[in-house]
């Protein structure tokens, strides 16, 4: 069949606008969701597996200490007064080690080791981690709240076996050096005949406790961070490759062999949410994200705030809290007992730290304000002090990420001990962390190159054609329309013939004649 030139014309345009709808709104999504689904997996071929193992640039890990500046009063019974000091910088490098694929139930298991490394000239001004604070004393306090709670009759051995360790010590806090208490470490005489105290060090030896690190000649090194730094961990986890399902990747599953912790009851012990190392893609706005901390032995679950962007990509902004675990059913199961739930805003640790302390948000954000008005010098800012995560929600990466806790424990009041029978019984502050994720300028390139630049690219591509089709269609449309008139009015059946009278013309002038169709012979006028 023999068409007319526009005709083929306006139908390859039809099909380009065709192609153009079907390629960019039906086929490419497909295909960029295919392939990200492949990429975003922990298999060995992708660069993801690579920057999961270890991640090729420092995370900022910051330290802000309380200084207590009336100790003194304090031990009267006094509203503790405290003074923020920092941020002191590190960067974090972190590596996943030991790790071991198994194909059967497509997971992988790895043990986690970061390091750290003080950087003064990000700290805050002067600092240089010599800074004398006095904070609570980090083994006085902690030992005499777990003998209280535990075997109360002991108090009277730990009062002396204190003396002999910390030289009769007026007061239950400790001078001591920024960098000394974080990583370096505080020295421990346990060097004693006495009873008491030997008896103290040799259960400190025994119950390993978090901190502690056995030197030479029966001295005790404590510090909070050191004995994590560079070290490789003992616990083992397990979790999800995503090579069957993208949507599981970095879903914890197991730590020490272990489907389920025994720490709390009920649904708590249960393993959600990924290692937060990693995210599924494809994230919508009305789903929750979860993320799973080993460090407080439960799930973070983090819902939507706002949209975001970051360096001209969109993002979503996700938030998070401790919660009010007396008032959620969801999270009652983390409290000590039923009955027995820490304010809103906090979280026991003892269970999880075997350590009588407790998180919750910098300076108390989202606590119960009766905490807040117990110590002078908090105030918190929600921009500050939040927990706070931008994703790029199709391929789940985080371009920003801001997770902060606080570290705090009560200044216990018993009659049972001389240094304590004052104290005010508050919930004291120690430190707060905060660990944040910037994506560098060339991860957020390669982020472009490999998934915005070709949705742009195909997205002017799909609109070009579907312009083509639809402009080559109305002009098709309008050159047949054209042509059907002219052959219309070209037609015999349309010629019209108008006879004119010569007697009518009075100037015996030819009347003009209008044809409309064909040429057709000079008529015949009779005369």
């Amino acid at each position: 069949m023999n068409l007319p030139r526009h005709i083929k014309l306006g139908a390859a345009a039809a099909g380009a606008g065709l192609f153009g709808i079907l390629f960019g709104w039906v086929l490419f999504p497909a295909l960029l969701k295919s392939q990200l689904k492949k990429e975003m997996s922990l298999s060995k071929k992708t660069d993801t597996r690579g920057l999961w193992e270890k991640v090729p640039f420092a995370l900022n890990f910051k330290i802000y200490m309380f200084n207590y500046t009336n100790p003194a009063e304090i031990q009267k019974g006094a509203i503790p007064i405290v003074k923020e000091v920092g941020p002191y910088h590190f960067d974090e490098w972190k590596e996943k080690v030991e790790v071991e694929d198994h194909e059967e139930d497509d997971t992988i298991t790895y043990k986690k080791k970061d390091a750290f490394y003080f950087r003064p000239d990000l700290s805050g001004p002067g600092l240089t981690g010599d800074e004398l604070i006095i904070t609570p004393h980090l083994l006085i306090i902690p030992v005499t709240t777990l003998v209280h709670r535990d075997k109360p009759a002991m108090l009277n051995m730990i009062g002396k076996a204190f003396n002999g360790l910390f030289n009769n010590p007026e007061d239950v806090f400790m001078r001591v050096k920024v960098m000394d208490l974080l990583f370096k470490g505080t020295m421990i005489n346990c060097d004693h005949k006495d009873f008491a105290p030997k008896a103290l060090c040799t259960g400190m030896k025994k119950e390993s406790v978090s901190g502690l690190v056995l030197e030479a000649n029966n001295q005790f090194r404590f510090s909070i961070f050191g004995g994590r730094n560079a070290t490789v961990d003992t616990h083992v986890v397990t979790v999800k490759r995503g090579i069957q399902n993208v949507m599981d990747v970095g879903k914890v599953v197991a730590m020490d062999g272990k489907t389920e912790q025994d720490v709390w009851t009920g649904h708590c012990n249960q393993f959600e949410g990924t290692d937060g190392t990693i995210f599924p893609p494809f994230v919508s706005a009305n789903e929750k994200i979860e993320s799973f901390s080993g460090d407080l032995c439960r799930t973070f679950k983090l819902w939507y705030e706002k949209k975001s962007s970051y360096k001209g990509i969109k993002t979503n902004r996700y938030i998070s809290n401790i919660g009010d675990l007396a008032n959620n059913d969801e999270l009652r199961c983390l409290c000590d007992a039923p009955d027995a739930c820490p304010p809103k805003g906090f979280m026991d640790l003892y269970k999880c730290t075997k350590a009588p302390l407790y998180a919750s948000l910098p300076h108390f954000l989202d606590c119960d304000p009766k905490y807040l008005k117990d110590i002078v010098g908090l105030n918190p800012d929600v921009n500050e002090h939040g927990i706070e995560l931008d994703f790029e929600p199709i391929s789940g990466t985080p371009l920003t990420a801001k997770q902060r806790v606080q570290f705090n424990i009560i200044l216990l009041k018993t009659d049972k001990m001389e240094l304590f029978k004052n104290l005010p019984g508050t919930m004291a502050p120690l430190f707060w962390i905060e660990e944040s994720l910037v994506l560098p300028n060339s991860f957020i390139k390669m982020l472009k190159n490999m998934l915005f630049l070709p949705k742009r690219v195909v997205g002017v591509i799909r609109w070009v054609l579907v312009s083509i089709g639809v402009v080559g269609i109305i002009a098709t449309c309008v050159k047949h329309y054209k042509e059907r008139i002219v052959q219309y009015a070209l037609s015999p059946a349309s010629a019209t013939v108008t006879k004119v009278n010569p007697e009518e013309n009075n100037n015996n002038q030819p009347k003009d004649i209008s044809v409309i169709g064909e040429p057709q012979p000079p008529p015949k006028v009779d005369m």
